[in-house]
């Protein structure tokens, strides 16, 4: 009897699997992945979530962020550049990450008739700062 039911455990365990996949995507509700990203070993003590609007042009001075920043692009379109990397241009509905550290010298409004609004999440230390803007005026 034992030996015929041996089927049984591994059938149960993936109805179980896909009733619990089931509940997690409620029908009318849809999931998007926008950004998957590992962190290195740091303490978050503090997140902060900003929605940004640039006007139309507009451009953030060349900067960093001593922690980690990641955004999304709620409307209009952002020209981003980290360094050492190739400008991309950013839609509405793409993320994107500025590593802890990491100079950007171009991150702007594209469009010189409409504004720009992005969403940043700053995952920092308590009382660090969010944003450090250099000297140098490359864009």
């Amino acid at each position: 009897m034992q030996a015929s039911l041996q089927w049984l455990t591994p059938f149960l365990l993936l109805l179980h699997s896909a009733a619990l996949s089931a509940q997690s995507r409620p029908a009318g509700v849809a999931r998007r992945e926008l950004l998957q990203q590992r962190l290195s070993a740091t303490t978050v003590e503090q997140v902060q979530i900003d929605e940004i609007t640039l006007a139309p042009g507009q451009a953030a001075p060349v900067h960093y962020h001593p922690c980690e920043v990641y955004g999304y692009v709620v409307a209009g379109q952002i020209a981003f550049q980290p360094a050492g990397r190739p400008q991309v241009l950013l839609n509405a509905g793409n993320s994107f990450r500025e590593a802890a550290g990491q100079r950007i010298p171009v991150f702007k409004n594209a469009s010189a008739d409409q504004p720009a609004t992005f969403v940043a999440m700053y995952l920092a230390r308590k009382n660090q700062p969010l944003i450090i803007l250099t000297n140098d005026h490359k864009n």
